[in-house]
């Protein structure tokens, strides 16, 4: 019963647990990256180091790891299309919002990274032939209206909005939705460190491919706006990406995925308690709203991107009680 417990409810609130704190880090390391910005920082930089902070983090774990005599398992032949998915999507997903807030209004490109559940609903059809709950379909619309509201969406200076920007965001939200799959995945498989490190080191070969063109980065100049930025690979990209893999794994990609919708939450909440800004009556309801409106997606027991139905518990007994039979009939 115990080992029920662990690898059911226990299982299912510990991954809860750990996707949510994983947004609320997101949201710390973008209001620090925001702040790098102001200050001058490149953005694209600013992804580099973290990314390549993250994985010297990643290796030096996976190292300590097999040192104290528990070495990672190996990823398995059928994990690498997993891992790879994994690195290739969370380097577009950086790439594309920082490109999309470079021509966008902040907030827009902060609701169109927030449309990655739509997509994995999307998948779902796709791959199941089968229409989503309404219920389902409601509560991400009414936390991807909060969401607007979080961000200040209706103040946005939306003349500002350009159609390469657009595309950028929505190739943001494709490839959130696809980290949030292959690194549950990958995890799944192979667990999350080593799932982590194999998907940081192809993200990390790809921004060196990318440094190389651009020469020595400015950071450098900046001991200040390095360490900083390395803070934000610590404590925004690493910690987070490790407890969102390994909560994905354990929750299913569309919990993981609508619990994303969370980081422009803990973010508006940083940004007023740390950087002073002003949080606005709507900013606050639309802020519980969202909250009411995840916890209300969490019920469902089910994640919607699983390509079978949910079996009702008679049919599995009897579906166990045939498989027995079918057993005893051929060992007999």
């Amino acid at each position: 019963m115990i080992e029920k417990l662990v690898r059911g409810p226990l299982a299912r609130h510990g991954g809860l647990f750990a996707v949510v704190v994983a947004a609320g880090l997101w949201g710390l390391g973008g209001t620090v990256a925001g702040a790098l910005f102001d200050a001058g920082a490149d953005p694209l930089e600013v992804v580099a180091v973290r990314t390549w902070t993250s994985l010297a983090g990643l290796a030096l774990l996976l190292a300590w790891r097999r040192r104290a005599a528990r070495p990672a398992p190996p990823p398995a032949r059928g994990a690498w299309v997993a891992i790879v998915g994994f690195g290739l999507s969370v380097a577009v997903a950086n790439a594309g919002l920082f490109l999309a807030i470079s021509r966008l209004p902040v907030a827009v490109a902060l609701v169109l990274q927030n449309l990655a559940p739509a997509f994995v609903i999307a998948w779902s059809v796709l791959a199941t032939r089968r229409p989503p709950a309404v219920r389902v379909v409601a509560g991400l619309v009414v936390a991807l209206v909060c969401v607007a509201f979080v961000v200040e969406l209706p103040t946005a200076p939306l003349h500002l909005i350009d159609l390469p920007g657009v595309a950028f965001g929505l190739i943001t939200a494709a490839a959130v939705a696809a980290f949030s799959a292959f690194g549950g995945k990958a995890a799944a498989a192979c667990g999350a460190l080593t799932a982590n490190t194999w998907a940081f080191a192809i993200s990390g070969l790809l921004w060196a491919g990318y440094q190389v063109t651009q020469g020595v980065p400015a950071l450098s100049n900046s001991p200040g706006l390095l360490l900083a930025a390395v803070g934000v690979g610590v404590l925004g990209t690493l910690v987070p990406f490790l407890l969102f893999s390994w909560g994905t794994a354990r929750v299913g990609v569309t919990v993981a995925a609508v619990n994303i919708s969370l980081e422009p939450l803990f973010g508006a909440v940083l940004a007023w308690s740390w950087l002073g800004q002003r949080l606005t009556f709507a900013q606050i309801a639309a802020g519980v709203i969202l909250l009411v409106a995840l916890i209300d997606l969490q019920r469902t027991r089910t994640d919607v991107t699983t390509s079978e139905a949910p079996v009702p518990p008679r049919r599995r007994a009897r579906s166990a009680k045939r498989d027995l039979v079918s057993r005893e009939a051929v060992e007999g």
